[in-house]
């Protein structure tokens, strides 16, 4: 894969369609004279916040009402990719997404992160938001901005925007409509409409849909086909004019989902065996406990294997209980992407309530006053398999030989059962997580605009967001680990009166049996990993734009936005092993963040012969995203910033709209250079996610192309370039901490599972050591936390004693941290990597190519009858792209194509419509997306994939 092309290839290719684009309209006007009469239909855009032709907007837009939305088989947010170019859409490893335009997204994993795509609904943002869950319905369009849009639409639009506009009542008019879907996998799709007018002043719209569809994943486990889909919303809106200068409307709208939803599918990962020997020198069974990281750093392709448990949380941990000797997970893994193994079939619940509205004021014939509020209140969570691969080894029936305390074994592990109040009675090793989400908020945006018949207009505003996010009383909307292991733990530590952490650790007061899975968890144990992090948001904004016709052809704009966040995090530290179960917060974290941002440029519709019309534009902008704050840290601890930096970022972008060949083609074209500033990325450190930022330059080239050659035909294109690259940065690569330098050794920390660096010669001393005197046995396992342990109790004297004592002193190494400074260690020193310079390296979820291509045909009044009958198929193909930053063979992810078909009969005077489709016609199975694990999951791969084949009919009926 070629991850860096040169910018200027870029430009070329851009050129070339440009020229393609002046020559093509003389081949197309020449058959418009002959074949064709058929010309494409205006299509109306809010994106600068009034009624506008989308070929008239001076900013690079998509839209598709609900028949292009049908025509194109695009059911949801995932869906998407397919029609935009430079657009990507994953899965994230919790219970969000990443939508990606131009390779700008949602990088960052915390709380207090913001995506970089603001999502709206009505012109309103939605902080939070079920676009990956939920299906489009009743929708009157969608638009999806490519660029910078911070000036009108917000603080977190440095990617692009997406706006759903749904259907509004319609007063005067009874209205209706019905739709039913049968398809594979027991698809079952309703959707409907009504519109009811009240008087000749309001009506009534209420719209509803629903999914439910067999599961697609075997779980080879239980049996079950999982992954299905039970999902429901419906929406309520009254519309209102009661005068001629004032109108409005109030939305109520719910969405529910109660199923098996997969929130990551198949985990991934070429196993790490453990080490038997360093450099010719035998390494102890004591000593090997430390030497696996669980996985290799391979390709996706070539990891059909488990995690070593070895090298895990709760793997090793069960090795000290005395539970296993070694790793649990032995057989080769089932290579299907769709099954995996499971003990319990997944669990996914997800709820959003909206209610919104909007009211207009005509205050003069030129001046218009709006206002818009909303209420947004979601929920959603999921319980997954941690490892999705069942254990092939059972808990032993007497101590192992690693055991902490052998003499408890038979009393708490009769038989190797572990009875776990949260997963229930086993004898295998078992891991579990629960990620859950919860949120409420509001918003108040006002707007004064106006249409004067002077050269001068504006668009003056302010909104004002408040969010708060996750309640410490909801156990449901946090994230626990749970795994039989650290349950053995705790309990062995209890019965030891608490020698293993110091003190007695609190079991879960509520969970009985399998509480996890029945909901009788109560959140105040310390027996599993548990993190929160309690967050308030409170957003105020004044926005502006000013327009100046300079000519009849000629606009100049210039926008300026003031955004104030402030952002407030409880201090939670995670909780795992905890004598104190409380999970009262020991403070506040506050980040607060001002930024003006802004855009200039002008529009130009000159008079080019050859064109019907044509727009020329150029813009600057400068966009914003604030930053955030990273996870509580351990008393003491000094691990990462408490808080990581906005995004920043310098936009240039010049295209042009042209409408052609007697108004049957159109010809859109982008180029666009972004230089980026503290992109926020994001790292596992300590089982935490840790945000840091990056700089990077982004260019490319998007052209969008519609053509209707005859009467009955309708051809399309979409193509997208893009180049990103990182810039002046340096990191520390979990995968490969070492660096690829054969000086250094990658070791697991035996207290944390965390890993760390040491120099290589300074370890096989150690090895040395060991093997000459077997009572030092175990003593590398404490290399990553500083101190050298034997067997139960730790080696005598400090570091440079011990270093002295192995004729160390004075050995070092160097290494380059992560801010790119040269740094020294001593021979038994740990560090946490060498650094690796990531200039020029890809951004994550950046393809650097798509490209759509579609071709429709109508066959008009079949035999002579009302019903039309139109052929479609789409065919969209996606570039290579990588995972993360580091670019490793771990992050690379193929190129893909997905084709769809459709077929349908229409019949306008009776308002019936019959449509056959398929979807993913060829069965592609495609990783859209991964996330790396951190080293106590033993840095695991879970990845995300689009959906199998489905096919199927729909019937409609409009009234």
């Amino acid at each position: 894969m070629t991850q860096n092309r040169d910018s200027k290839c870029i430009w070329l290719a851009g050129a070339s369609v440009l020229a393609m684009s002046l020559f093509a309209p003389a081949a197309i006007a020449q058959e418009d004279d002959t074949e064709s009469t058929r010309t494409l239909s205006t299509v109306t855009v809010t994106t600068q916040k009034v009624e506008e032709s989308i070929q008239d907007v001076p900013i690079a837009v998509s839209a598709f009402d609900e028949s292009a939305l049908e025509r194109l088989q695009l059911t949801g947010g995932p869906d998407l990719v397919k029609a935009i170019p430079n657009v990507n859409f994953t899965k994230g490893n919790f219970t969000g997404y990443n939508f990606k335009i131009r390779g700008i997204g949602a990088d960052v994993v915390a709380q207090s992160g913001d995506a970089g795509v603001g999502v709206h609904q009505n012109d309103i943002p939605l902080t939070a938001n079920r676009l990956f869950e939920a299906e489009f319905y009743d929708v009157e369009r969608v638009e999806v901005l490519r660029g910078p849009q911070g000036t009108l639409y917000g603080r977190n639009a440095t990617g692009g925007v997406f706006n759903l506009i749904t259907a509004k009542p319609v007063l005067g008019e009874y209205q209706a409509d019905l739709e039913a879907t049968y398809g594979n996998e027991n698809t079952v799709k309703l959707k409907g409409m009504f519109n009811v007018p009240l008087g000749d002043k309001a009506a009534l719209r209420v719209a509803g849909s629903m999914l439910q569809r067999d599961g697609y994943v075997k779980n080879a486990v239980t049996g079950n086909d999982i992954d299905d889909r039970d999902l429901w919303s419906v929406r309520a809106t009254l519309g209102f004019e009661p005068t001629d200068f004032l109108r409005g409307w109030v939305s109520y709208e719910h969405f529910e989902e109660d199923d098996t939803r997969l929130r990551s599918g198949k985990q991934l990962c070429k196993k790490d065996p453990s080490e038997t020997s360093f450099n010719g020198i035998a390494i102890s069974p004591l000593d090997q406990l430390v030497t696996s990281l669980g996985c290799q750093d391979a390709p996706l392709s070539q990891s059909p294997d488990r995690v070593n448990s070895q090298a895990t949380l709760g793997g090793g941990l069960a090795i000290i209980a005395g539970l296993l000797n070694g790793d649990a997970f032995t057989d080769p893994v089932i290579k299907d992407l769709r099954t995996i193994e499971s003990a319990f079939d997944p669990i996914y619940r997800s709820e959003q309530t909206l209610v919104s509205w909007k009211g207009e004021w005509d205050l003069t014939d030129n001046l218009l006053l709006t206002y818009l509020g909303s209420y947004n209140e979601t929920d959603a969570t999921s319980i997954d398999d941690y490892n999705k691969v069942a254990p092939t080894i059972a808990f032993n029936a007497t101590a192992g030989p690693f055991a902490a305390v052998p003499a408890l074994y038979p009393l708490l592990f009769p038989g190797g059962v572990v009875n776990d109040p949260e997963l229930g009675a086993s004898n295998i090793f078992r891991t579990f997580d629960l990620s859950g989400g919860a949120s409420e908020g509001t918003s108040h945006e006002i707007r004064l605009q106006s249409d004067f018949d002077g050269p001068f207009n504006f668009n003056l505003g302010a909104i004002k967001v408040d969010v708060e996010a996750i309640d410490p009383a909801d156990n449901n909307a946090e994230y626990y680990v749970i795994s039989n292991s650290l349950t053995a733990l705790t309990q062995l530590n209890n019965a030891a009166g608490g020698a293993i952490f110091g003190g007695p650790v609190p079991v879960d007061s509520g969970a009985t049996g399998e509480g996890l899975f029945n909901g009788t968890i109560v959140g105040d144990g310390g027996e599993y990993f548990r993190t929160l992090s309690p967050y308030t948001l409170e957003s105020t904004a004044f926005f502006g734009e000013g327009y100046y016709d300079a000519t009849e052809d000629l606009k100049f704009t210039l926008g300026l936005r003031y955004t104030d966040d402030q952002k407030e995090q409880d201090v939670i530290p995670s909780i795992l092993f905890t004598p104190n179960g409380s999970i009262a917060p020991s403070g506040k974290l506050n980040a607060d963040f001002q930024e003006t941002t802004g855009r200039f440029g002008f529009d130009w519709s000159p008079d080019l012969g050859f064109s019907e019309d044509t727009l020329i534009y150029a813009f600057y902008s400068k966009g914003y995203k604030g930053g955030g704050i990273n996870p509580p840290q351990p008393a003491g601890a000094n691990l990462f910033p408490q808080t990581f930096d906005p995004e920043f970022i310098n936009s240039y972008e010049i295209g042009t709209k042209n409408t052609l060949a007697g108004g049957t083609a159109q010809v859109n074209l982008t180029g666009f250079m972004y230089d980026y500033t503290g992109y926020q990325i994001t790292q596992i450190i300590n089982r935490s996610s840790v945000n840091i930022n990056v700089d990077a330059e982004i260019s490319g080239i998007e052209a969008e192309m519609l053509w209707t050659p005859a009467d009955n035909w309708l051809l399309t294109a979409n193509l997208g370039i893009l180049d990103s690259k990182i810039v002046d940065t340096y990191g520390i690569d979990v995968l490969d901490r070492a660096n690829g330098r054969s000086d250094l050794v990658v070791l697991k920390n035996a207290s944390s599972y965390s890993n760390c660096v040491v120099s290589a010669q300074g370890y096989a001393t150690l090895l040395g050591a060991i093997a000459l005197d077997p009572t030092l046995a175990g003593a590398t396992r404490g290399l990553c936390n500083g101190a050298l342990y034997g067997p139960t109790t730790p080696f005598a004297g400090s570091r440079a004693a011990a270093e002295a004592a192995f004729g160390l002193t004075g050995v070092t190494v160097s290494y380059t941290d992560s801010s790119g400074n040269t740094q020294t260690a001593t021979a038994l020193e740990p560090i946490e990597g060498d650094a690796k310079d990531l200039d020029g390296n890809t951004l994550p979820g950046a393809p650097d190519m798509t490209l759509n291509l579609a071709a429709e045909y109508t066959f008009g009044g079949i035999g002579g009858s009302d019903w039309d009958m139109t052929i479609r198929g789409d065919y969209y193909w996606q570039g290579e792209s990588v995972t993360r930053v580091w670019n490793t063979p771990r992050d690379q992810l193929d190129s893909w194509s997905n084709v769809n078909l459709s077929l349908l009969f229409n019949n306008e005077e009776s308002g019936w419509g019959v449509e056959v489709f398929a979807k993913n016609l060829t069965d592609e199975e495609v990783i859209t997306g991964a996330y790396l694990t951190d080293d106590s999951s033993g840095l695991f791969s879970n990845v995300f994939l689009t959906e199998p084949a489905l096919y199927g009919v729909t019937v409609k009926k409009s009234w």
